[in-house]
């Protein structure tokens, strides 16, 4: 009786096998490499570290070599693991660069292959060019209009890693100084962070980001020896979030720059996080959640979320109360997005996605039914405004509006002034509080 025909890993042809380590992580084909000489001569086909690094990297197209490493697989170990700066993009903090827990950050991180370094630069906000015209609506409400300017803000980089920022040994516990700030006598360290578990998370405690925003991992934001215990920290690569990371920021005062002698001061944590990128970017049938820059008056320009939710019976989060006054914001004026990079990343565009939608509803039918099936398609669901960034009334990670149904339920009107043509107007509230947040309520009945 013949034997039956065994076919092993190391038979197949190398082209198959090269097929097969592709579907592997790096962590697994580091392990394989171990095993024997011929895995470990196709575990390092540098074609695949290639695919590693470039997986971490948006519009890794400019990304044509492995400068300064000498192969992409040294590249990737170089930064190895915090290729998930990158990767996500948008990262927002709950405290800003001055050490305010109100008012928070939101940065962008990226790679530049010229220097071979992961980065990340706040994004600021001008009001830009504005002027103040009567409602026709209503004479008694002075429109604002707003103009804002959107810009990387390069001089002071959050988050810098050199090829040389690493120190030898296990990065997991480890909290690595970067290269930022040192001539204002500023240092700071980035670290790994370690996930509560969605079991253990109770509402008493504090944890980033809050649980009314969408997130893979949730952190502690609080800790009583400033997070350099074990317990805050991930002792396996499994462990470590690739969500949410935090930076440790201090003044050295005295000695000279550069020196280990000095003084210590004003140190604090940052805690970052990320949003989930479906929860922001629009969609066909949720144009309108993205990231946004909102005009906050004499608190300047501030970043919120808006995600876009199926329209249900849930309350207001907080009290409400009666109607008090009656505001108008025009969201179609919104559409048209700046045409540079930040800003695209800042409020995806799907212009061509709504064009197409727009172009086949208009296709052998009446402008009227297309105008009805195109709010049928487009004005649909809950919107629910949340800071990324805040202000001292009501701070970062906080509603700043809802609006609970802006379908036909929550229509008010359609306007037919010059100002908002167009424009559907619906039933909303607004969060306002006293300053560092007290008193925090919904008493505002916004029409949007």
């Amino acid at each position: 009786m013949p034997s039956p025909i065994s076919t092993t890993l190391l038979t197949l042809p190398s082209e198959i096998i090269d097929q097969i380590l592709a579907l592997l992580p790096p962590s697994a084909l580091l392990h394989l490499s171990l095993t024997c000489r011929l895995l470990r001569s196709h575990s390092e086909n540098d074609l695949l570290w290639a695919g590693f690094v470039k997986d971490n990297v948006p519009n890794h197209h400019q990304l044509l070599s492995p400068w300064p490493c000498d192969t992409w697989k040294d590249l990737y170990i170089a930064h190895h693991p915090y290729w998930f700066l990158p990767r996500h993009k948008i990262w927002f903090s709950n405290k800003a660069h001055t050490g305010s827990s109100m008012t928070g950050n939101l940065i962008i991180a990226r790679y530049d292959p010229r220097r071979g370094c992961i980065e990340a630069y706040r994004l600021v906000a001008a009001h830009g060019r504005h002027r103040f015209e009567l409602w026709s609506w209503n004479q008694d409400v002075i429109i604002h209009t707003f103009n804002p300017e959107v810009r990387l803000w390069l001089d002071d980089p959050v988050v810098k890693l050199d090829l040389d920022s690493y120190q030898p040994g296990s990065r997991l516990r480890k909290e690595t100084l970067m290269d930022t700030g040192v001539a204002q006598r500023i240092h700071s360290m980035i670290s790994l962070s370690l996930p509560i578990p969605p079991q253990l998370q109770h509402p008493s405690m504090a944890l980033w980001p809050p649980s009314i925003l969408p997130a893979m991992h949730r952190v502690r934001s609080d800790s009583g020896n400033m997070f350099r215990g074990d317990e805050h920290k991930p002792s396996t690569i499994t462990e470590a979030s690739d969500t949410t990371f935090r930076i440790r920021k201090w003044m050295d005062f005295g000695g000279y720059i550069g020196s280990t002698f000095g003084v210590r001061m004003g140190e604090d944590v940052m805690t970052f996080s990320t949003l989930p990128e479906e929860s922001y970017m629009p969609a066909k049938e949720k144009p309108w959640q993205g990231i946004w820059v909102g005009d906050y008056s004499g608190h300047g320009c501030e970043f919120l979320v808006l995600l876009q939710k199926d329209a249900t019976p849930d309350t207001i989060p907080q009290q409400s109360h009666p109607l008090q006054t009656v505001m108008q914001l025009d969201l179609h004026a919104n559409t048209e997005l700046a045409q540079n990079d930040w800003a695209q990343i800042l409020a995806p565009s799907n212009a061509s996605t709504a064009a197409e939608a727009s172009s086949n509803l208009s296709d052998g039918i009446s402008t009227g039914e297309a105008v009805e099936q195109r709010e049928e398609l487009f004005c649909q669901g809950r919107l629910e405004a949340i800071k990324l960034t805040g202000d001292p009334n009501v701070p970062r990670g906080e509603y700043t509006w809802i609006a609970e149904d802006i379908g036909p339920r929550g229509l008010v009107r359609v306007a037919d002034e010059q100002m908002f043509r167009g424009a559907r107007i619906v039933k909303s509230w607004g969060h306002i509080a006293a300053n560092n947040f007290r008193t925090g309520q919904y008493s505002l009945r916004l029409e949007i």
